[in-house]
């Protein structure tokens, strides 16, 4: 399966980017010394979730929203594909 990256804040394009292991399959990414994103590289790592965003001082709403946007996407797709919903 592929990783769930979660983009948690804009970073600018020419900003000084570095991609940290912080722990086996759970890398952060800082943008001019911020955490901008996180990245789990197994899907099954969404269950240390809670964990993880305590241990880096996120803020909670912001990563679990990037979550529920994922699914929120594929919910319309698919009700788009199948002609489901009304819009």
């Amino acid at each position: 399966m592929p990783p769930i990256y979660f983009s948690l804040r804009h970073v600018q394009p020419f900003a000084d980017m570095t991609t940290e292991e912080i722990d086996d399959g759970v890398q952060i990414v800082r943008g001019d010394g911020e955490v901008v994103g996180l990245r789990l590289l197994e899907p099954q790592l969404v269950v240390r979730l809670p964990e993880i965003i305590e241990r880096l001082g996120l803020e909670p709403d912001r990563v679990w929203s990037r979550l529920r946007g994922d699914s929120d996407m594929l919910i319309n797709r698919r009700e788009a594909k199948w002609g489901g919903g009304s819009r």
